[in-house]
């Protein structure tokens, strides 16, 4: 079955959380993936970027269990849509090949260039 934007939004359940511009980006990158990547990162990850409308955001610990959170920035949603869906398709990389999260665990410099190599190819096999 193939999704359209409304589909993939609606499939997120209230995880996107950021303007109206990264929501469409997301949700257009997500097409291009097949029904079982879409299905993980619509049911497991959180998109989380600034509001016009909201300064700061808390959740509980229940909120993102068994989730992912994957940070979008301001400045990134200031470059060409070519390097915003690189990067989109780049964290869901991480999220889909089970990557650790080297901010929050140690990992040696070996660990985090592999992890990347990989979330690098990941992405030049889903970028369309």
């Amino acid at each position: 079955m193939r999704h359209d934007l409304k589909e993939i939004y609606q499939a997120f359940d209230g995880k996107l959380i950021g303007n109206k511009q990264m929501k469409i980006f997301v949700c257009e990158t997500l097409l291009s993936f097949p029904q079982n990547i879409i299905d993980t990162v619509t049911s497991t990850c959180w998109f989380f970027a600034s509001m016009e409308d909201a300064w700061a955001f808390t959740f509980t610990g229940n909120d993102l269990k068994d989730q992912h959170l994957i940070f979008l920035s301001d400045e990134l949603l200031f470059q060409n849509r070519d390097q915003i869906r690189y990067t989109i398709i780049h964290e869901i990389g991480h999220v889909i090949l089970g990557h650790r999260n080297s901010v929050l665990e140690r990992q040696t410099k070996e660990e985090v260039k592999k992890q990347e190599k990989e979330a690098d190819e990941f992405t030049k096999k889903y970028d369309k």
